[in-house]
């Protein structure tokens, strides 16, 4: 599942997060490298903290481990098939492997809601009462109704706000407090604030706020229905980190049967999320179950490190970010920069398997669900690797044929560690 970031610029650029596999791809520069750190852009830098917001929606709420648990699901399933084979058809179609998946799938959409709006412009919108009642008792996205002043057209049906709105909003509003020239289409990346703009206008400008709202809405099972709920009660002269620490202290959940407080329902989740990964894995996960363990420790406190710095600490110094570094970890980095970046492991200054695994295991999966095409993902990053550091990494099995290559890369290497080389007719 990834989160993607379009840039509407005259040299439009699309980051994305691959939450399933903890794998950022940036289209400039990364201000993380393996050995430290590098001045970039603005604009690069604010659309990494973009991406990396995802990152800590995915590992830090439980909206985000929900929905992340259930792609670590069909892996798992995917993973088995395969295993099961003596020889394997490209591409597999995942809805004959996992016949719960599309039904899931379904519901999801339900929640996720819209990604664009591209009926018109945008003047105001509107909710109504009903809608809102629709969306709870249907656990579904709120319907959002459109004005277009410009073209004198009312949409009633103008878009749906849900966990995707929810979750690009609060990534645009981080984003924005380091980058305010920002390029991004209405929905979903402002919808947080046009909401806010037509139901509470006297905190429309309160841009930390709005982020700590959008945090706590994914601790809910509808996220947007959970925003507009949140928004018309909070109260004006309310501290974010406040905010977000009641609702993890003082709210409970009926969870698994039991009542608990949020809190200990995230340690339940967390729980099942790394077991999951690790039965994905085939081994003990240890880099990201160290992370979970600090988000554990977080939310016992009811407290967020990273409402903490965005409060309190300058988000555009190096220094904060190695903070939240240290704290939550990161992702494996993709971006213009030669190497790809790794979490390391600072006694032996080595990657840890369970990055390697997950990057082989996301090239074979997106290739052999035919969902990518049939060149290999990382094709255009290996093709400008050879040109600029002249090393050996493509060949024409890149573009189609990946399980008959003989060079040594993350593909075929993954191939042999997944017990998938020779099964492919």
């Amino acid at each position: 599942m990834g989160a993607t970031e379009y840039d509407y610029t005259s040299d439009e650029r699309i980051n994305i997060y691959e939450s399933t596999f903890f794998h950022m791809y940036l289209k400039g520069e990364s201000p993380v490298l393996n050995n430290g750190y590098k001045d970039v852009s603005v604009r690069d830098y604010a659309s990494f903290i973009h991406e990396y917001v995802h990152y800590l929606q995915q590992i830090t709420t439980p909206y985000g481990i929900k929905y992340n648990r259930f792609f670590l699901k069909n892996l798992l399933l995917f993973r088995e098939f395969i295993d099961a084979q003596d020889m394997i058809s490209v591409p597999v179609v995942l809805s004959e492997i996992i016949p719960a998946a599309q039904a899931f799938e379904s519901e999801l959409r339900g929640k996720n809601g819209s990604r664009n709006f591209s009926e018109g412009n945008i003047g105001d919108i509107e909710i109504s009462q009903t809608d809102l009642d629709l969306a709870k008792a249907g656990d579904t996205a709120v319907n959002v109704g459109v004005y277009d002043f410009d073209n004198e057209r009312v949409f009633p049906n103008g878009f749906q706000f849900g966990y995707t709105c929810v979750i690009e909003s609060m990534a645009h509003l981080v984003q924005s407090l380091i980058n305010p020239d920002l390029h991004h289409g209405d929905i979903p990346y402002k919808s947080a604030q046009l909401i806010c703009n037509r139901l509470r206008p006297d905190i429309k400008d309160d841009t930390r706020l709005l982020i700590a709202i959008c945090y706590t809405a994914l601790y809910f099972n509808n996220p947007g229905h959970a925003f507009i709920m949140i928004l018309k009660s909070v109260d004006e002269s309310e501290n974010g980190i406040d905010l977000y620490k009641r609702y993890m202290r003082d709210y409970s959940r009926i969870f698994n049967g039991q009542d608990m407080p949020n809190y200990r329902m995230m340690h339940t989740l967390m729980d099942d999320f790394v077991n999951y990964l690790e039965q994905v894995l085939g081994n003990k996960s240890v880099y990201v179950k160290k992370v979970i363990e600090n988000c554990k420790n977080e939310s016992c406190k009811g407290d967020s490190f990273l409402l903490n710095a965005i409060y309190k600490e300058d988000l555009s110094s190096i220094k904060t970010l190695d903070d939240i570094l240290n704290f939550y970890g990161l992702p494996a980095i993709d971006s213009n920069n030669s190497d790809i970046v790794i979490p390391l492991d600072h006694d032996t200054n080595k990657g840890y398997t369970e990055t390697a695994s997950l990057l082989s295991l996301e090239l074979i999966t997106k290739r052999f669900l035919g969902r990518h095409g049939k060149v290999c993902i990382r094709y255009p990053i290996c093709n400008r690797v050879t040109r600029e550091n002249g090393k050996n990494l493509i060949n024409d099995c890149c573009a189609d044929l990946q399980w008959k290559k003989e060079l040594p890369c993350l593909m075929t290497v993954g191939l042999s560690y997944w017990r998938i080389a020779g099964k492919v007719a």
